[in-house]
């Protein structure tokens, strides 16, 4: 299931946490929701999910080949 928490702090700053989203699918959400909030991104983390996902697709690639 795909979730996405948005904080926004006292001084504006909004913070993203996305989870179940496969591979770079996690950067195309977030390039709208920046758009639409107007911020500049200052810092983006990505998670294990992110790559873990990328490589399981890679292998099945390869095995399939």
């Amino acid at each position: 299931m795909e979730k996405i928490n948005i904080s926004i702090g006292k001084d504006g700053a909004v913070d993203l946490q996305l989870a179940g989203f496969e591979g770079g699918k996690c950067l195309e959400v977030t390039k709208i929701l920046e758009t639409l909030l107007g911020n500049e991104i200052v810092e983006r983390n990505l998670t294990s999910e992110y790559y873990t996902t990328e490589n399981v697709k890679l292998e099945e690639k390869l095995t399939s080949s």
